[in-house]
């Protein structure tokens, strides 16, 4: 390369680097000086979030705690035995249909024997055997089963044994020869002063047509109701004032003396039980009633019956509560088990202690089946066993007989159902095949 070459290239080289230098100088920001931290060399720039809002505060919530279901028995099963030979000559010797007998210790059932037919053979079917669950029409045992609905119904508030009875009704009920109010606790010791033999019997037995409840206690038929002694002082058994329990209950309650004993009472105990024949689930349980040896009472005609008393208000049917209780000897266990085991029976309980010992207290005394204590729609009777007080009740209608009597120094028990027999009875009302069959069971059963 000659000298002028070099010369001209080493110009541009010098031209193009002075152009360049100039490009950056001028790329340079004017007049501002630049601070490089250590934080902006270690550190990028981190974003600002926003502060969060304020969460509402919320009312703690209470916990919830599911009820549990309520506990139910199962149906009773009873293992049903042939009486022993002496028991089975006094049915043979009494002239019985067809029997249940239970028996209790400690609070147990021991002992369940049947004898006899249900239903005996006819010309168009085969006899039908008694047993611990054929049910029958109880007759006045129905009052003491009564009592337990009354009492859980005083323990919830609904009623009070020593309010005027006029206050559940809604019209003042007075002895009209007396001027005195009743209490509820006056009918269930039978110390209310209210007869049998006026109206009431009238309307029993078709003399006058069915009249409201109000009608016969402070109408035109209320002196025909009541005796002259006033309330509270006298023993005289009413049939009458035991079944305005049922009356009271329905008003109370807003319901069926049925609807309310199935829910408090028979559903929780697992009895098949009902007022009416109808009510019963298992209707081919049902008994035909026999009368010197003769039917007497089919279930035709208590059907007839139980229609008949649907058309009657809750509130004014005073046929029910004392005397047409269907119930077997089974399902009668089980009230004298929730008796004698003070309100409860297994896990369920239908009634307190408090309420049994109120149920069994006695201090009305009178003059009717002679000087007699009495508890709430439970009788007494220490003429039986020799050394022993039974309380109770028994029941004695168109044939059939029916006893619950209890020890509850021991929490022994008989309970009989029969549906037909010899129906003699002793001075007082009892029946002879009833005290022959208890003397039995406490003499050669109980405690052996």
């Amino acid at each position: 390369m000659n000298v002028r070459n070099v010369k001209r290239f080493f110009g541009l080289f010098v031209l193009a680097f002075l152009i360049i230098f100039i490009v950056i100088i001028i790329k340079l920001p004017q007049n501002e000086d630049i601070v490089v931290t250590d934080n902006d060399l270690l550190i990028p720039e981190q974003p600002v979030e926003p502060e969060p809002e304020p969460v509402p505060e919320v009312e703690p919530q209470p916990e919830v705690v599911e009820e549990p279901e309520p506990a139910y028995l199962e149906k009773p099963s009873l293992t049903d035995e042939e009486m022993p030979a002496s028991m089975f000559q006094l049915a043979k010797e009494y002239r019985v249909i067809g029997m249940s007998l239970i028996v209790i210790e400690d609070g147990d059932i021991t002992h369940s024997y049947v004898f006899g037919d249900q239903k005996r053979a006819d010309s168009v079917s085969d006899a039908i055997p008694y047993t611990s669950d054929t049910v029958i029409r109880v007759a006045g045992v129905s009052e003491l089963v009564t009592s337990v609905g009354v009492l859980s119904l005083c323990e919830s508030g609904e009623l009070d044994l020593d309010k005027p009875i006029g206050d559940f009704l809604g019209y003042t009920v007075k002895n009209p020869k007396t001027d005195s109010e009743i209490t509820l606790r006056q009918i269930m010791t039978h110390t209310a002063s209210v007869s049998d033999y006026g109206a009431y019997n009238d309307v029993v037995y078709g003399k006058i047509k069915y009249q409201t409840l109000k009608n016969m206690l402070n109408g035109e038929y209320a002196k025909s109701n009541f005796y002259s002694t006033k309330p509270g002082y006298d023993y005289d058994f009413s049939n009458f004032g035991s079944a305005m329990t049922g009356c009271i209950v329905s008003a109370a309650t807003g319901g069926s003396l049925n609807a309310y004993m199935k829910s408090a009472v028979f559903t929780p105990l697992g009895i098949d039980a009902g007022y009416y024949s109808t009510e019963i689930e298992n209707r081919s349980n049902i008994a035909t009633i026999y009368l010197r040896n003769e039917v007497n009472y089919t279930l035709e005609e208590m059907d007839e019956f139980a229609a008949e008393m649907r058309r009657v208000a809750d509130t004014d049917n005073y046929r029910i509560a004392h005397g047409n209780l269907y119930i077997g000897a089974s399902g009668l266990a089980r009230i004298a088990q929730l008796i004698l085991n003070k309100g409860s029976v297994g896990l369920v309980s239908v009634i307190s202690e408090e309420s049994v010992d109120e149920m069994l207290s006695t201090g009305a005394r009178g003059t009717l089946y002679k000087d007699v204590g009495t508890g709430l729609c439970v009788m007494l009777k220490k003429d039986i066993v020799p050394g022993r007080v039974l309380y109770g009740h028994g029941g004695n209608a168109y044939g059939a007989i029916t006893e619950l009597f209890f020890d509850p120094t021991d929490k022994t028990a008989v309970i009989i159902t029969c549906n037909g027999c010899l129906t003699t009875t002793d001075d007082y009302g009892f029946p002879e095949m009833a005290r022959a069959f208890i003397k039995e069971v406490y003499g050669s059963v109980i405690g052996k």
